[in-house]
């Protein structure tokens, strides 16, 4: 029987997590990529994962066994001592002795690790309270979404991308969402292959014939129609991915509110930046999934 999962502190109880299944889908798995979630928000993988074995984690210290996307304030908070977690573009660990992640009762609880160089993830010690229950609506037919999708990004892609500039938007500056070409509907496609796939987005707010390309790892387009991940994260840790096939550009996905900012940045100056109505953004999402 599918079961989920949810960690609470062990000091005071509080939830340190919501919700999550355990990941044993391999292509959703991201042990290499930079700048991109090591996997899908609302999943959790063990440390022992054979995955992981040869990646950046290989060396994952043992008493931190379960491991997360990003998580928001609501669930885990920075550790206030920044010798803990200043990196050179994000977040840092330091190692098991120097724990950067607190519950909101002040037990230091995680490491977590959003810097440029490897997979963004963060992961709670092994004295946590691991809470378990049926799993009401598990995932169905992966194996033929995934199939499905396999034929679907097999597609070449005909057009280049479109630069619809908005390079001063800034995802926690939300005063310079306004600085970006807003757009109130939207339709997604994929194609360029598994190999090197993209995003493929049109919108009658762009030029005629116009199209945005936006590059992301296989393991992140999976995540998004087969596994169904939320298209966005919130504005204090955006959805995140990198394209190692093109070294970039880094594409940032959040929300505030009724509107969506997705972000691309490089490589060099190739930077832009678009806003989109938020139910566009998931009824464009749900279209793709089919």
């Amino acid at each position: 029987m599918p079961m989920r999962s949810r960690f609470r502190c062990p000091r005071c109880g509080e939830a340190l997590t919501p919700w999550s299944r355990e990941l044993e889908l391999a292509e959703a798995l991201n042990p290499f990529e930079s700048q991109t979630w090591l996997l899908p928000s609302q999943w959790f993988v063990r440390r022992d994962h054979p995955r992981l074995r040869d990646s950046y984690l290989g060396g994952h210290p043992a008493s931190y066994p379960w491991l997360f996307a990003p998580l928001t304030r609501w669930w885990l908070r920075v550790h206030p001592d920044p010798r803990r977690t200043a990196g050179c573009c994000g977040l840092a660990c330091c190692g098991a002795d120097l724990p950067n992640l607190v519950c909101a009762c002040g037990l230091e609880i995680g490491l977590g690790y959003r810097d440029c160089a490897g997979p963004h993830w963060f992961a709670l010690h092994e004295t946590v309270v691991h809470e378990q229950a049926v799993d009401p609506t598990p995932p169905r037919s992966i194996a033929g979404r995934l199939a499905r999708l396999r034929q679907r990004v097999g597609r070449p892609i005909a057009r280049p991308g479109y630069d619809p500039g908005g390079r001063n938007a800034w995802h926690r500056e939300r005063t310079t969402w306004n600085e970006a070409l807003r757009l109130r509907a939207v339709t997604i496609d994929c194609g360029g292959g598994s190999e090197d796939p993209a995003l493929v987005i049109e919108s009658p707010q762009l030029p005629a014939g116009a199209q945005l390309v936006v590059p992301l790892p296989w393991c992140q387009l999976v995540r998004l129609v087969v596994l169904g991940e939320q298209p966005w994260a919130e504005s204090e840790s955006p959805l995140t991915w990198m394209s190692g096939a093109r070294e970039g550009p880094r594409v940032c996905v959040s929300r505030y509110r009724r509107r969506v900012l997705l972000t691309a940045w490089g490589p060099g100056q190739a930077s832009w930046a678009v806003t989109i109505e938020v139910r566009a953004w998931a009824e464009a999402w749900a279209g793709l999934r089919g």
